[in-house]
């Protein structure tokens, strides 16, 4: 689990930096790369020589893919307990901008054609750890075919001590309510002199790394964050990498990695937002510790739509969804819109050259998309198959059948194995509907989005 993906390294041999050789150099003995390397990953000046190295790795792993999720974020609420000072959402009851959302508004937002639910919000002062519960029964009954990735670590602690249970029961009555995987918020930096300065009354990281340790052992899956751009190092960037590492290395249980820009909004932690080269270095850095990692996404919401495509090209293979209505990072003044349709997440996929693949909660394939029209940049030797991305132990009908759709409550099998690159940009598969069709890239007759997104598309 902790062996680094060996990769080709032949198209690395003009790189400037001599931080950066050494590294290659390691990647071709299979030498696991560590804490020095992720720092000249961090401050190297060779920005091309960091983007095509980390895209090396990506490509290596996922081929010219790329994912989203048709998805809708969900914040029930932002009334909180505690405050942290880097947070631009959270209020008290009683504030102006405090609000609760009722259940018939949030189902309301479940019973759109999507394949996720994003729930995550504040840590509500008087709402009973039942009323969770039945949040997701609620949503499971409002749309059964949805998969809810819910809760932060920070609120399955607060569901710990308002419910006066251990965090193993919260997590099973969570599941046996209808939870399918967790996000990663609530990480932020696993620094102590960073959580004593911002968040001193949220948990720090040997209990938000023990309460996602106990969620991999009951199968669920989770995902990780880290929030960089505000006051912390380059070095504690790094120490959270290899933590993370270490936990991957133990449970596999991550699904992707997450790097979140801080967003400026009224907290005057800092006074410049952090460059658009400091995210992709960032994004770099994580693909190339992380080689547990399946996945890192490039979040858009707080990247901002270019940056995140061009991530794509630095060791990313994810953009999260479409979100629907992003409320955190907008209460700090993000500048990016609120929610993005399907059609200018495969624009922004195909502009960085690569070939989208709508996924679920899970990373399981459900669609493939036509590739872009121009040639991409990728090598194909040694890319694993878009369809085996999940590990067998957990999804074994992804390595019984190489792969599975699940549009419509209906199963196909689809497998990409074998096929060129030339082939790949002359042909590919669409799934939808009660279809598995083939289509020809050069004359298709086939819509290039399938119905059910274009639906989506105009419920938005």
């Amino acid at each position: 689990m902790g062996s680094p993906v060996s990769i080709d390294t032949s198209g690395l041999r003009n790189l400037t930096d001599p931080a950066l050789k050494r590294i290659v150099a390691k990647l071709e003995t299979g030498e696991r790369l560590d804490r020095d390397d992720g720092l000249a990953v961090l401050t190297s000046q060779d920005l091309i020589g960091v983007g095509r190295l980390a895209n090396a790795v990506k490509e290596m792993r996922s081929g010219p893919y790329a994912f989203f999720v048709l998805n809708r974020q969900i914040n029930p609420t932002n009334i909180c307990v505690i405050s942290c000072k880097f947070c631009d959402f959270a209020a008290k009851a009683g504030d102006d901008d405090a609000y609760e959302m009722t259940m018939s508004e949030i189902l309301e937002k479940v019973r759109e054609p999507i394949h996720e639910v994003h729930l995550v919000g504040g840590l509500h002062p008087t709402w009973p750890f039942e009323y969770y519960e039945e949040m997701l029964r609620a949503i499971r009954r409002a749309n059964p075919a949805v998969q809810i990735k819910a809760f932060t670590a920070v609120e399955i602690e607060f569901f710990s001590k308002i419910a006066k249970i251990p965090v193993e029961d919260v997590l099973n009555r969570l599941v046996s309510a209808g939870l399918d995987t967790m996000p990663g918020g609530g990480a932020e930096v696993f620094s102590d002199r960073v959580h004593d300065e911002l968040y001193r009354e949220k948990m720090g990281a040997e209990q938000w790394l023990e309460i996602h340790r106990v969620a991999h052992s009951k199968g669920i899956r989770t995902n990780a964050t880290l929030l960089y751009g505000h006051i912390e190092t380059h070095e504690e960037r790094v120490e959270h990498l290899m933590l993370l590492r270490n936990l991957q290395d133990e449970t596999g249980g991550f699904l992707s990695f997450i790097p979140l820009e801080f967003q400026l909004g009224y907290t005057n932690l800092v006074v410049r937002q952090a460059s658009a080269l400091d995210g992709l270095k960032t994004i770099a850095a994580s693909r190339l510790l992380l080689d547990n990692f399946p996945h890192i996404k490039a979040y858009w919401v707080m990247l901002g739509e270019e940056t995140a495509s061009m991530a794509l090209q630095w060791g990313a293979d994810d953009l999260d969804g479409t979100i629907g209505e992003e409320k955190i990072a907008h209460a700090a003044l993000a500048s990016s819109p609120l929610g993005m349709t399907a059609h200018k997440m495969l624009k922004l996929m195909r502009e960085a050259g690569r070939v989208p693949v709508q996924r679920d909660a899970r990373y399981r394939a459900l669609t493939l998309f036509p590739p872009p029209p121009a040639p991409t940049h990728w090598s194909q030797r040694g890319a694993r198959d878009v369809t085996a991305m999940i590990p067998s132990k957990i999804d074994p009908m992804i390595a019984d059948t190489g792969g599975v759709s699940l549009e419509n409550e209906e199963l196909y099998s689809w497998d990409l194995a074998g096929i060129s690159p030339e082939e790949l940009a002359a042909r590919g598969t669409l799934l939808h509907g009660d279809t598995l069709a083939s289509y020809d890239a050069a004359g298709a007759s086939l819509p290039t989005v399938p119905p059910a997104l274009a639906e989506s598309e105009a419920s938005r």
